[in-house]
């Protein structure tokens, strides 16, 4: 539980155990090497001992007095010697200060007897011991090893080949004590073990410390943090004098402060701007309804001040449905309904609409192009309503509104194009934004529109992975509303 929480401790923990774990490696790397060593010795002193054997059997007349050879073995000091006849199951001299395995297989042990030195021995005719080059043959490359009590001994057994058909070989066993090589592996071990002990602990303490000031770059920003807050929402990460890694961090953490600095401030200024626009109407009824219960009045007096309450009525609830609707959209609502579209044929269906308005101010509207689409069929006819009826209302009379629809691979793009007065490129920035008009271009709808047609068309181009964008220049303006590959029909 405390690993968990404490990424100090977690860190000194793994670092320790594979710590540990290298340092146990080596050590079992370095006893195996040792012991090796011990074995490759082993084995070349047998070998010796073998070579030498080999000779002393070679010169001595082997079948007609084998004990002229039994006071020279018992002089090759450090090794015991058993020479037996496996084809007659005869034991023809053993060592009689240790004790072999009954039998020897491949490596093998199994159980002990006593063997003594065999004084009588067969009468064999006058041949000689071995054929001619005697050598030994089959000598093993991996050496015996058994255990007698608390004895341990390593050993190597090869055959000499005789010259007589009744008993075709000898087997000679030389087996080696190693008691010494077993004591010093087993305090070697000793030592390894409490080698790897210590190692483990100073290394824990050790990555601690390591750990501990590497992250103190981390506690920093700890503390910074804990000073942001809603009232102090300036408060930036420190990014000078830390690790390259953590630095990152800090920069993310800081464009992450700054968007919702922006945030806030948007906020603010949204609940501002609401707070305006909900008082004016609020303050008009509460005027209108007051005159009209100062005094006694007829009954078209009262209708008139209704009809004006229920105009001012509707322009809220207009305002909080709008409301409602970009806080959805802003909140990646889903879309209502998801179809198959045909731009062309639901902006013609618009023009049907907006063609008595155009009439009046003497504008035509032109629509070129075609394109299909997957989005929400009353959605899009709001943003292009919106543009639309934007258009018309910003439009010199007897100008002309182009409506362009072009589709790629990537996206599906309607341009809505109309001539009229420039917007100031102070205000374009600021065009989508929520209850904002430019007064000097927009003073005639400032009564009727409240300045969050724009903002929802924009909203309903994120939700369809698109977007809108406005230019305007030489009396010209120009809103380019996207739609993402995502909602393009395949055509």
């Amino acid at each position: 539980m405390i690993l968990q929480r404490s990424l100090t401790l977690r860190l000194t923990f793994f670092f320790s155990a594979a710590a540990i774990v290298v340092l146990t490696l080596l050590s079992l790397c370095l006893k195996n090497e040792i012991n090796g060593y011990f074995i490759r010795e082993d084995n070349h002193y047998l070998r010796t001992k073998a070579q030498m054997i080999e000779k002393l059997i070679a010169k001595t007349h082997f079948y007609h007095d084998f004990s002229e050879i039994i006071g020279s073995m018992e002089k090759l000091e450090g090794v015991a010697i058993k020479i037996d006849n496996p084809d007659d199951r005869i034991v023809l001299y053993t060592s009689d200060h240790i004790r072999f395995p009954e039998q020897i297989v491949n490596g093998d042990t199994q159980s002990f007897i006593d063997y003594g030195i065999e004084k009588r021995l067969p009468n064999y005719t006058d041949q000689p011991a071995f054929k001619e080059e005697p050598a030994l043959e089959n000598i093993k490359d991996d050496l015996l090893e058994w255990q007698d009590e608390n004895n341990f001994y390593r050993g190597m057994q090869f055959r000499f080949t005789l010259n007589d058909p009744k008993r075709s070989a000898v087997v000679v066993t030389l087996a080696l004590n190693i008691n010494h090589h077993q004591r010093f592996l087993n305090n070697f071990t000793a030592i390894l073990i409490k080698f790897v002990l210590i190692g483990g602990v100073f290394s824990a303490l050790l990555h601690w410390f390591v750990t501990y000031q590497g992250l103190k770059p981390l506690q920093v920003l700890s503390k910074k943090a804990k000073l942001v807050s809603g009232k102090d929402i300036k408060q930036r990460m420190p990014v000078d004098n830390l690790p390259v890694e953590i630095a990152g961090l800090s920069e993310t953490l800081n464009s992450m402060l700054a968007r919702l600095e922006d945030a806030f401030a948007r906020l603010e200024n949204f609940s501002s701007d609401i707070a305006h626009e909900l008082r004016t109407p609020v303050n008009n009824m509460m005027m209108q309804t007051q005159v009209a219960l100062s005094q006694p009045r007829s009954s078209k007096e009262y209708q008139i001040t209704l009809a004006s309450n229920a105009e001012e009525l509707e322009r809220l609830a207009k305002m909080i449905a709008d409301m409602l609707f970009l806080a959805k959209t802003e909140n990646q609502f889903s879309l209502l309904s998801t179809e198959h579209l045909f731009l062309e044929q639901e902006i013609a269906d618009l023009f049907e609409f907006y063609d008595a308005l155009a009439e009046d101010r003497n504008i035509k509207l032109q629509l070129k192009g075609k394109a299909e689409v997957q989005g929400d069929r009353l959605m899009l006819r709001r943003a292009f309503s919106n543009l639309i009826s934007n258009a018309i209302r910003h439009s010199d009379e007897d100008g002309e509104i182009h409506i362009n629809i072009s589709s790629s691979r990537q996206c599906v793009t309607v341009e809505v194009t109309n001539s009229g007065q420039t917007i100031a490129a102070e205000d374009l920035a600021h065009l989508f934004e929520r209850f904002y008009r430019v007064d000097k271009a927009r003073a005639c709808c400032s009564q009727e529109r409240v300045g969050l047609g724009l903002a929802i068309t924009q909203s309903i181009a994120k939700a369809h992975n698109g977007n809108v964008y406005v230019r305007s220049e030489d009396q010209v303006t120009t809103f380019t509303f996207t739609l993402n590959e995502v909602n393009t029909a395949s055509l």
